[in-house]
């Protein structure tokens, strides 16, 4: 039972079912609440109508309005008149049922003449004569006067001046209706998808939770185990890289040996050179790894960014490199570990300095994030290859030496590192010429 009842078509079947049932009781009880009006139109029996005539006919003219009063109560209304109206036969006399009712009217009315009208006599009083709309029974009397037999129709009357509370009924349960629909099925998905928007920023976030109709839950399932083996996957390749660089320093630490026998010097100083840049390109490749499958921090340090970043400019300007820092070192609070902010500091301004000549360094304040931009009087880049410029082992100078740009991991690494701690990357051309690289951190 707990299996179909757990299937969302079956819940939405349930519910729609459990909704039409209230929406049809409501109307229900619109149509049959009791008010004192009766709750059926139709004319007055063949055997009542001649019950009716015959007490009239058995009693003196003086008890006739004591027999009426006790006649005119509920849906009947009775009352006598000196002759037929002048509104006529109800027209359809024609019609089979038509013909076999007034078959009726006539054995049990024995004879006497009778009419069936379609509306009221205007000549009347309303109180007396009923509904404008009445369908009513006129007896010809043994004394000559006409008795009238009515009902009102009061059902599309009661319909009427119910449709206020027949609407908003209808409008709550379906309300109710669409409410549990989403609760059941909008609510979890839309849960879903946040996790699945959530899982390219943070891998390691907490599992969704596992609840809801069974397709929701198998949903679920699946996709906390996606997230679980795509984290296996990242550690897998983390794992792999740091043992082909550990094999490769091995080989290269003896490569470095054997260079030092090299007899020309200047073959032997290109040699040291290439084996160095290899050991800098595994440094790079593995600290792109780690940063990709490093786990988000649940509550980042908060780092001084005006002090950090004018440090840094001193500590490049000492050793001689064109950079230079905007706004002096006021205190900027940002969420980001001291480590990660050096780093992609660094890496931001080597390639400031080494495509643009100079590095201009900037920390501004913009309401609950930090900018953090480092430009410089470079060529720039096309608009069509700033992103792609930040995908590893992407770079717009063909070669791979480490004097031209290295390999190609600088703003790769920057992206990651500023993602690992809550911000992002940005990268677009000065008008006054040059690139500028913006790090949109959180304030602290």
């Amino acid at each position: 039972m707990s299996r179909i009842l757990g299937s969302l078509a079956v819940r939405f079947g349930v519910i729609f079912s459990l909704g039409m049932i209230l929406f049809l009781g409501a109307i229900a009880a619109a149509v049959i609440w009791p008010d004192g009006r009766p709750t059926i139109f139709r004319l007055v029996s063949p055997r009542e109508a001649a019950s009716i005539a015959r007490a009239i006919e058995g009693t003196p003219d003086s008890e006739h309005a004591l027999i009426l009063g006790a006649l005119n109560t509920g849906a009947l209304t009775v009352h006598v008149l000196p002759d037929f109206p002048a509104d006529g036969n109800m027209p359809g006399h024609e019609a089979p049922y038509l013909k076999r009712l007034y078959g009726r009217y006539a054995v049990e009315l024995e004879g006497r003449p009778f009419q069936v009208q379609a509306r009221g006599d205007s000549a009347l009083p309303r109180g007396e004569r009923g509904s404008d709309s009445a369908v009513r029974l006129l007896v010809r009397l043994k004394t000559g006067d006409v008795l009238v037999m009515e009902r009102a129709p009061v059902l599309l009357q009661r319909l009427s001046t119910r449709f206020v509370f027949v609407a908003g009924a209808g409008v709550v349960i379906l309300l109710m209706v669409m409410l549990a629909c989403l609760q059941q099925m909008a609510l979890p998905l839309r849960r879903l998808s946040d996790a699945a928007r959530g899982l390219a920023v943070d891998i390691d976030m907490a599992d969704v939770p596992v609840c809801g109709a069974s397709e929701v839950r198998t949903l679920s399932i699946a996709f906390n185990d996606m997230k679980h083996t795509i984290r296996g996957l990242m550690d897998e390749r983390t794992r792999m890289l740091a043992a082909i660089a550990h094999d490769l320093r091995t080989y290269l630490t003896r490569l470095r040996l054997r260079a030092e026998f090299i007899s020309d010097a200047n073959q032997q100083a290109r040699a040291v050179t290439d084996l160095d840049e290899m050991s800098l390109l595994l440094d790079d490749t593995l600290m792109f790894a780690r940063e990709t499958t490093r786990p988000a921090s649940p509550a980042p340090v908060v780092t001084d960014a005006g002090r950090e970043v004018a440090a840094f400019t001193q500590l490049r300007q000492e050793i001689g490199e064109p950079v230079s820092c905007e706004g002096g070192s006021q205190p900027v609070p940002v969420r980001c570990a001291p480590l990660a902010l050096r780093r992609m500091l660094s890496n931001l301004t080597d390639n400031a300095v080494r495509y643009g000549n100079r590095a201009y360094l900037a920390v501004v304040r913009d309401e609950d994030m930090v900018r953090i931009t480092v430009e410089d009087d470079g060529p720039g880049v096309p608009p069509e290859t700033q992103e792609r410029l930040m995908e590893p082992f992407v770079r717009m100078e063909p070669s791979r030496g480490r004097d031209t740009g290295g390999a190609g991991l600088g703003l790769a690494i920057v992206r990651a590192l500023a993602r690992s701690q809550g911000g992002s990357l940005v990268i677009e051309n000065r008008q006054e010429g040059g690139l500028r690289a913006s790090l949109l951190l959180k304030a602290g």
